[in-house]
């Protein structure tokens, strides 16, 4: 990512079903996961794998939202709780999340705790990235098939930057980034 597009990453918490991860702050709310696979003999490790077949690919979104519990219901989703820490124990995330299982449409995600301590996380992050291009959010995600199922999930007036690529098959095919040298677009 550094190389190819300037976006620096940091490491990522320690995931505990096969996977590990780095991530691409990209500003006050916002980050790009990179996830790898670790272990193949855990649950999360051995779907990645059959999933990606060998590909490197843009893969999967999660909408961060601010009302898990109406965003869970509009839509018949069990909500689950989930937790991880920093490898140092320094930092520890509780969140809750919705909608999973149902790749590979988005999922939603709601953070528990401080908000203040969210954006200092994010901040710091951010600065440890050292970015060179000095990326700022999203501007666009493409999606294939499917657009009527998509909207329908997303809901009336959802206001996201979505493209659609008709005959390209379901789920997100790419994503548009801002920075300050210009929109960068990863496939």
């Amino acid at each position: 990512m550094r190389d190819d597009h300037g976006l620096g990453s940091v490491p990522g918490r320690p995931h505990l079903g096969g996977t590990s991860s780095r991530i691409v702050p990209l500003g006050p709310t916002c980050f790009l996961e990179l996830l790898g696979i670790k272990d193949t003999t855990k649950d999360d490790g051995a779907w990645l794998e059959a999933t990606l077949q060998g590909e490197d690919r843009v893969l999967w979104w999660c909408l961060g939202v601010t009302d898990l519990d109406d965003a869970a219901l509009r839509r018949g989703l069990p909500i689950r709780v989930g937790q991880v820490k920093d490898p140092d124990d320094r930092d520890e995330l509780t969140f809750r999340s919705a909608g999973m299982p149902r790749f590979p449409l988005p999922f939603f995600i709601e953070l528990i705790g401080d908000p203040a301590d969210r954006a200092r996380v994010q901040a710091e992050r951010y600065a440890a990235a050292g970015h060179a291009c000095a990326p700022t959010g999203f501007t666009f995600v493409e999606v294939g098939d499917h657009e009527a199922v998509l909207e329908g999930w997303l809901g009336p007036g959802h206001g996201l930057p979505v493209r659609y690529s008709p005959g390209t098959g379901p789920g997100i095919h790419a994503c548009g980034i801002a920075t300050a040298d210009g929109e960068i677009v990863i496939r």
